[in-house]
């Protein structure tokens, strides 16, 4: 079965792993410190805080702002449940919006609309690697003295006119687990240029202790230390930040090749009627994943066909004002719901090779040219 994702992972990472080991300093210490500096460098961003998984860096980032009950976070519903569990776990409010059929990425125009005295936060999503209008976002945010919190898990390397994803917003927070553009395994970061979100961050992803154990480590009581605020047990261990640096160093690479195969996909599809490709900028967006819709009605008969012929795929997301656990934040949004019904992932990994590529084109085609559905030129 030809994966949909699939992490790439070689000696290199083994033997990064094995330098952990050896120190015998699993937890949060040198590497970690060198991870976040070197995502910083490739930001052009202040400070950023390794965490544990993307989730704890959402609810980090919320829980910095000190959201309440009576707060309201404007987010689209078609992203993972992550980012809605992370507001629950402020006790703030989810507000859904609409997004855009052409970039799955937040309406700018309904957007605006969910605007209230009680909005908070907005956390738009950098969907499928492609970057939202952030510009704008941050526009209406500050007329309205409203934070943005930026959720990059799929957008970790993605620019946006020219400036990096994780510089724009307030804050920014990145996923490195298994499938994403690099991974550590399990992890996330926060990026922020606010000196006051980090300081709290810093304390917060760490039980609120005011310093941990590496920092301690050559101090003379470094046995003592001191509890400041509430806080998570949220922190990257040097495991994981041993393999995200080994990541790193492909960055360019994992890059140049997922790009040339959505290029490859975008030709091999682009006249057939039944598809449509999301538009997105494509020198500037690392690509996270190929998303298209399938239109008229073909989508579940499509991931069907595909799978007999043992290509997998996926549906990214289930919209989350339709999940029980969210009942009390539903209202309707006839855009997503129907983009539901259409989004299908197809296969996007670094180690895909050109006759793996050219299997998922032709059985695409073939199942397009089955039901005799005339490409774009007019032809069946």
């Amino acid at each position: 079965m030809i994966p949909t994702y699939r992490p790439y992972m070689a000696q290199q990472e083994i033997e990064a792993v094995t330098k952990v080991f050896d120190s015998r300093w699993l937890g949060m210490g040198r590497f970690t410190v060198e991870f976040e500096n070197q995502i910083a460098k490739l930001l052009g961003v202040k400070h950023v805080l390794a965490v544990s998984s993307g989730t704890a860096a959402l609810h980090l980032a919320l829980d910095a702002f000190g959201l309440s009950e009576n707060d309201e976070v404007i987010t689209p519903s078609l992203t993972f449940a992550a980012a809605v569990q992370a507001i629950r776990m402020t006790r703030a409010k989810p507000v859904f919006c609409e997004v855009s059929p052409d970039t799955l990425n937040i309406d700018i125009g309904d957007l605006e609309k969910r605007i209230t005295k009680n909005t908070k936060v907005i956390l738009p999503v950098h969907y499928a690697g492609a970057a939202c209008q952030i510009d704008k976002i941050i526009e209406l945010a500050q007329k309205n003295r409203i934070k943005v919190i930026e959720d990059g898990a799929h957008a970790f390397g993605s620019k946006y006119k020219g400036k990096m994803i994780g510089t724009w917003g307030d804050v920014t927070c990145f996923s490195f687990d298994p499938i994403k553009n690099i991974t550590c395994g399990g992890g996330g970061a926060l990026a922020t240029n606010d000196d006051t979100i980090a300081e709290i961050v810093r304390h917060k992803r760490y039980l609120g202790i005011n310093n941990h154990s590496w920092d301690r480590l050559e101090s003379d009581n470094n046995w003592f230390y001191e509890v400041q605020t509430e806080g998570f047990r949220y922190h990257m261990n040097d495991i994981n930040a041993a393999i995200g640096l080994t990541q790193l160093t492909r960055f360019d690479e994992f890059k140049k090749r997922k790009q040339k195969i959505v290029s490859t996909y975008n030709s091999a599809f682009g006249d057939i009627t039944a598809l449509s490709l999301l538009e997105r900028d494509h020198q500037e967006t690392f690509p996270f994943g190929y998303f298209v819709r399938v239109l008229n009605g073909h989508r579940d008969n499509f991931i069907s066909y595909l799978k007999k012929n043992n290509i997998s795929t996926r549906v990214q997301f289930i919209p989350n004002h339709l999940h029980p656990a969210f009942a009390d934040y539903h209202r309707p949004l006839p855009v997503t719901e129907k983009l539901y019904k259409e989004i299908i992932t197809l296969p996007l990994y670094y180690e895909m090779s050109d006759d793996v590529l050219e299997k998922i084109i032709s059985t695409v085609r073939s199942f397009f040219n089955e039901l005799d559905i005339p490409d774009k030129g007019g032809h069946s």
